[in-house]
Parts: structure tokens; sequence; C-alpha cells
């Protein structure tokens, strides 16, 4: 969460620049202006480049991937420093008869 502020501000740009973007399209649609059209799609490319910036912003805080490092070591199935984990008795008197609860 340490870059959470600058991914809030990253999405408030972009929803800025798709309103600004779609109300100037809408104006170029509905009344033929060509100023509106140039505004449509400079709104367009800026919120692009909001979007690829943020995208860089966030591959440049992920983790870094060693690709050189090696994988790693196969785990046998048993861990023989832990030792026996169940005992096996055979007497009955050891076991505590069940209750009703279980």
């Amino acid at each position: 969460m340490k870059g959470y502020a600058v991914h809030l501000l990253f999405h408030a740009l972009t929803l800025l620049c798709g309103t600004a973007s779609g109300v100037a399209a809408t104006l170029w649609w509905s009344t033929g202006t060509v100023p509106a059209g140039w505004a449509a799609l400079a709104a367009l490319l800026l919120g692009i480049a909001v979007l690829v910036l943020q995208w860089r912003h966030i591959s440049a805080s992920a983790p870094r991937r060693d690709a050189r490092r090696t994988a790693p070591a196969q785990r046998s199935d048993t861990r023989p420093e832990l030792g026996a984990t169940a005992v096996h008795r055979d007497d009955p008197t050891t076991v505590s008869p069940p209750t009703r609860w279980g």
C-alpha cells in the first residue's frame, strides 16, 4: 500500500481524461464543431499517456525477478529431522471412551 495515493491519482486523471474526451466527442458529434473533435482526440491521447505512466509506475515498484536464479531444490516426501510423528499403541486402555459430544 506504499504507492496507493499515486495509484488513486492515476485513476482520477484517467477518469478526468475520459470524461473530457466523452464530452468533447459528444459536442463534435452533435454540433460538428472541429475544435471539439481535436479536443476529444487530445483528451483521448492524454488518457492513454496517463495509463502508460501508470503501467510504468506499477512495473517499476514491483519486486525484481532474477532470471538466473536456480530452481528450488526438490523436497522429499518425508522430513527425517522431525522423527516419528505418531505413536501406535496396541493397548486399548490408553484411549478414552467417546463422549456424547465427540
